[in-house]
């Protein structure tokens, strides 16, 4: 906004003169950058609506780390009619930032949300009169599935915060900041001022309470209060499903690998009279499935609380039966977050599951395997007689009598009841029809019921206008992402555009590179200058880059492993892929090395001198890889784990604080051990497993200079400080930047330029000098070193 501002008073006067020379990216045009938020078109299809993010420089504040960068936002509005003809959707404050919720059903209205200081609001936006009332109804951000959904076109349903409290994904970033300093008061003044953990039962979930709101005046009525994760109401807008957040499961045997999963139970409220009903049943649900019939009178929900999951339908009053087909058991794999995922929904009366039946995997229907659909085909909408699925990339139509009808290639569009959370990955809520791709670029909505079609010009991913013919989409790639388009017909118009210095800026494009035994990656060059430049290789284990590295994209905003800015210092830029292997660490050296090589080969890098810059568990691989070459010579490192065994438990400063030991036991051992980094069994059961995969058992084979960067909000501060250590107890060249203020990723544009500053002089002190001749790489990690 400010930027946008001062070059329009400029053009009033001078213009906005631009040099004509391109010009390599710098951090200052990058903390300058605004992006698009969500976009969406109502409906009733007469209203376009869009967020527009502010730029990292232009924060009111700092301290709420990644949920700030996407809050602090504003909002336009368009008419499809006159779409050129964009402007603010609400009066705006400066200091706040205004994001879009959910259109009511007929589209006049929308929920929005506003954040402004240490407060967060819910609101209504009437799109005809433009009146906009605020409430005092501070809600959850819907990361889960839900947080707000409409009954009629004039109530909805909300999830709030007691007492107008921030919302805990906001809370948690800056609990230190807020909780820490009257602790300290209450110590200096010889008070108690303690956390403890382990001395009693664990603490209760926050609580949330249930709000019935009248949209047209913003009064609201409280349903229910508890520890509530997620909501989906009926379809005639009765009954109201909530997902209760309970008690960490317990700890697995010793030996075993972990899951870190909390007891999720069901409570059903009455949105008229506020009345509740818990199934017993239903003691322990997956998170993932919250499906009503399309006539109201039963929900679908996983029960997962024993070795065979069961699928249940559970009615409004809370009877509930069992409606898992005989002889098939449903799958529950485990999501990116660890949480067991069920799919299931309903085609007519009857049920459609994920499951197993004996060793195969595939949908099912009363017990039929649906042969029509691929085993990891995901079902995305359903009507009343039929439904859809996504299944190899077609558009599957599934009804009652278990036929099936192929209506061509799946695409997606945005939908006007979101945004909407991880729930929405699994299952369709109330989605009642798809989008379909045809080759002249048009997409056509389908119902899950057979019925009309509808079709319009546009990409994959756009807000559609079905009753007006047209689509809004920023674009795909290039310099057109900063801008939004309307599409009619064969008209293409830009109704509002960003970042215009990016025209000026020359960036480095991709180039693949491909070495022995499948090994490969994406390089970026500079302008050349003479001979071979250094190059800093990125790392991350388990990625494999397909097409070149969206992070390299200005746009996406990427502050904390910025290649362009490294390639406009004069370095080459490599991200070579590294699939999984039996044992991540295992000749992890030698897969980067072999890409670095064949670039080497063709003369487009220096293979005498090569760095390594990772972030979290790329941080972990840069660090590790180190120990098994000494041909790096410089490694910096971002927030990453170095001692497996020491990684257990590791507390943010914020977690400390609120007491959540017991929950970052649990997240960090089924991290080690049935995640990222796949130890597959605990410290105790394989404890040399851990070591091979610790740079910190290994540090005296390290000989490359390490700039190790933490920051000071992260959890895993001491085991920076116990590399840094190590490193400096056997004489290597290390240093250690602190970064305060700073959780998991880099959010302060002043911690930034510092950041950069630091990163930039550190693998120009390593590698700009004249390289020794680079020593051949180890194959395989050696044994840790013994004293003596």
């Amino acid at each position: 906004m400010r930027k946008r501002l001062s070059c329009a008073l400029a053009a009033l006067a001078l213009g906005c003169p631009t040099t004509g020379a391109s010009e390599p990216l710098t951090l200052d045009t990058l903390l300058g950058l605004e992006s698009f938020g969500r976009i969406a078109v109502d409906p009733s299809g007469e209203v376009i609506v869009f967020e527009e993010r502010r730029a990292r420089d232009d924060l009111p504040r700092y301290d709420l780390q990644p949920e700030g960068a996407l809050r602090y936002a504003r909002l336009y509005r368009a008419d499809v009619e006159t779409p050129t003809r964009v402007r603010p959707l609400l009066p705006m404050e400066e200091d706040a930032g205004y994001t879009a919720g959910p259109f009511s059903p007929d589209g006049s209205k929308l929920v929005v949300f506003r954040l402004q200081a240490l407060e967060f609001r819910v609101g209504i936006a009437d799109l005809v009169s433009g009146v906009v009332v605020w409430t005092d109804i501070s809600p959850e951000t819907g990361a889960w599935g839900r947080s707000v959904e409409w009954l009629s076109e004039d109530v909805f349903v909300a999830l709030g915060m007691p007492d107008g409290g921030l919302p805990q994904r906001l809370a948690d970033t800056n609990r230190t900041q807020r909780e820490l300093p009257p602790l300290w008061d209450r110590a200096a003044q010889g008070e108690a001022a303690f956390v403890s953990v382990g001395l009693g039962p664990e603490p209760e979930r926050p609580p949330r309470d249930l709000w019935r709101i009248d949209a047209r005046t913003g009064a609201a009525t409280r349903l229910a209060r508890g520890p509530f994760l997620d909501l989906e109401a009926s379809p005639d807008g009765r009954h109201i499903a909530l997902l209760v957040d309970r008690a960490l499961q317990p700890l697995p045997s010793p030996g075993a690998a972990t899951e870190f999963r909390r007891v999720r139970a069901l409570r059903l409220v009455d949105s008229r009279s506020g009345e509740t009903r818990d199934p017993p049943e239903a003691r322990d649900v997956s998170t993932s499935l919250l499906t009503w019939s399309s006539a109201s009178d039963a929900l679908l929900v996983a029960a997962i609380d024993d070795d065979r999951p069961r699928l249940l339908a559970v009615g409004p009053t809370g009877a509930t039966r069992d409606v898992t087909p005989p002889g098939v058991a449903p799958v529950v794999p485990l999501d990116f977050h660890g949480l067991p995922t069920a799919e299931a929904g309903w085609i007519g009366e009857m049920v459609a599951l994920h499951g197993r039946d004996r060793d195969e995997e595939g949908w099912f229907l009363s017990g039929e395997r649906l042969s029509a659909l691929a085993p990891d085909a995901r079902l995305i909408a359903q009507g009343a007689s039929g439904a859809l699925f996504s299944s190899r990339g077609r558009v599957v139509r599934l009804v009652s009598d278990g036929s099936s009808e192929d209506l061509g290639a799946f695409a997606s569009v945005i939908r006007s009841d979101g945004p909407l959370g991880q729930r929405a990955l699994a299952g369709p809520l109330k989605q009642d029809s798809a989008a379909v791709s045809e080759p002249a670029g048009r997409l056509c909505r389908t119902p899950a019921d057979p019925g009309p079609v509808v079709c319009v010009t546009g990409p994959s991913g756009a807000a559609v206008s079905w009753s007006q013919g047209l689509a809004v989409a920023r674009g795909a790639e290039g310099r057109a992402v900063n801008r939004l388009t309307v599409i009619r017909g064969t008209s293409t118009e830009t109704i509002w555009s960003l970042n215009p210095e990016l025209d000026e800026v020359d960036l480095a494009s991709a180039r693949r590179v491909e070495g022995p035994g499948g090994t490969a990656g994406w390089l970026y060059a500079p302008a050349q200058g003479g001979g071979s430049p250094p190059v800093i290789v990125i790392p991350y284990p388990d990625r494999v880059y397909a097409t070149p590295p969206p992070t390299m994209r200005p746009e996406a905003g990427n502050l904390t492993l910025n290649g362009q800015l490294l390639v406009a210092a004069g370095y080459a830029v490599l991200y070579p892929d590294l699939p999984v292997g039996p044992e991540p660490a295992a000749g992890l050296a030698d897969r980067i090395l072999a890409v670095v090589d064949a670039a080497a080969a063709e003369g487009l890098v220096d293979g005498d001198r090569i760095g390594l810059w990772g972030h979290s568990f790329g941080a972990w691989a840069v660090v590790l890889s180190a120990s098994q070459s000494p041909r790096f010579k410089a490694v910096v490192a971002l927030n990453g784990s170095y001692d497996l065994a020491g990684s257990l438990g590791r507390l943010s400063n914020h977690a400390r604080l609120a007491g959540e030991n017991e929950a970052a036991i649990m997240g960090t051992a089924r991290w080690l051990e049935s995640g990222q980094v796949g130890m597959h069994a605990s410290y105790w059961s394989d404890p040399e497993r851990y070591r091979r995969g610790s740079a910190f058992e290994q540090a005296d084979r390290i000989t490359a200079a390490v700039l190790l960067v933490q920051g000071e909000m992260d959890h895993a501060t001491g085991e920076a400080e116990g590399m840094y250590a190590a490193l400096r107890r056997l004489q290597r060249p290390a240093a250690l930047l602190y970064l305060i203020g700073e959780d998991h990723s880099l959010h302060n544009p002043g911690n930034a330029r510092i950041y950069y500053e630091q990163v930039i002089g550190w693998f120009d002190r390593y590698l700009t000098a004249n390289a020794l001749p680079a020593a051949p790489s180890t194959v395989e990690p050696r044994p840790p070193s013994a004293p003596g």
